[in-house]
């Protein structure tokens, strides 16, 4: 079976449209088409006669341009910096999590998102975040003597992520594989970032996919958020991350109340006995499943890699 990676793909358009980038970026689309003009950070690629469609590599330099000109920097000195920015960083991603460690304590945060778009370019998001952010993340926050604060790596580092999170999830292929299927991720506070990788790695194939969050806030239980939930309908599959007694009475209380495949994530997750529940140890595994499970017959080779 095809291993759901996202790899990069010659069927999916990346491309995005003006707008779209301008809302992203918190400009405005005039200011874009200005930038374009005068400095030349418009796309590369544009065709005679065709609308612009920004490349993941020109919203990065726009991106480059709004941090400096937040930094105080007039737009034209802005603008010179963001070309360099972009043609300085390397083409390639990490070779491991200790380059990725480095770019990370670098306190660049263009280049380490460069990094990590690279490394999703070459790897996928999914083993992208198994091979190289998670086990960095561990090691940046073992450091000892402490980060210093308003820039911790680590937090650097979560939040270049999710921007590459967003950006995939954006850069999903129009057509779905798998029609449409809802699919509910539960995850509490610390298992937020791979409940994530799991949601767009199945969004890029077609599902509906929505993060509940398990924790106790306000007196309200992820049952009770789940009970909102499926007021739209039981989805096709419930994806729970987390641990000890608190995950498993939820997945044993979804599972008595409304039944429905079940799969618990996690080397940490408890073991539930229950009908139509599976547990697997990793975020890599527990996409392979639910594709299993919600395209059988799906051509995953067009946006994954065996």
């Amino acid at each position: 079976m095809p291993r759901a990676i996202l790899a990069a793909s010659a069927h999916a358009d990346r491309s995005r449209t003006v707008s779209s980038v301008a809302d992203e970026l918190g400009v405005s689309a005039s200011t874009l088409r200005t930038w374009e003009r005068r400095y030349g950070l418009g796309p590369e690629r544009r065709e005679a006669g065709s609308r612009r469609r920004y490349q993941p590599e020109d919203v990065e330099r726009l991106r480059a341009m709004v941090n400096h000109m937040h930094a105080g920097l007039p737009a034209a000195e802005a603008a010179k910096r963001a070309l360099a920015d972009v043609s300085a960083r390397p083409a390639s991603g990490p070779l491991n999590a200790a380059q990725l460690r480095s770019v990370a304590l670098a306190d660049n945060l263009p280049r380490l998102e460069a990094a990590l778009e690279a490394a999703v370019a070459s790897h996928g998001l999914v083993h992208t975040w198994s091979r190289f952010v998670e086990p960095t993340l561990k090691s940046l926050r073992s450091t000892p003597g402490g980060d210093p604060v308003g820039c911790p790596p680590a937090l650097m580092l979560l939040n270049a992520f999710q921007r590459v999170c967003r950006s995939v999830h954006l850069s999903r292929p129009a057509r779905s594989l798998v029609g449409g299927d809802r699919v509910a991720l539960i995850a509490d506070a610390l298992h937020e970032t791979p409940a994530q990788v799991i949601g767009v790695a199945l969004a890029w194939y077609g599902c509906d996919v929505r993060l509940l969050s398990s924790e106790n806030y306000g007196g309200v239980r992820a049952a009770d958020r789940f009970r909102e939930y499926v007021r739209a309908g039981v989805p096709a599959l419930t994806v729970v991350l987390g641990h000890g007694p608190a995950c498993a009475d939820t997945v044993h209380e979804l599972n008595a109340r409304y039944g429905g495949p079940t799969i618990v994530v996690g080397a940490d997750a408890p073991d539930v006995l229950a009908p139509h529940v599976q547990r697997v140890r990793t975020i890599s595994a527990c996409v392979e499943e639910a594709l299993a499970l919600l395209a059988p017959h799906a051509d995953l080779q067009l946006v994954g890699r065996s």
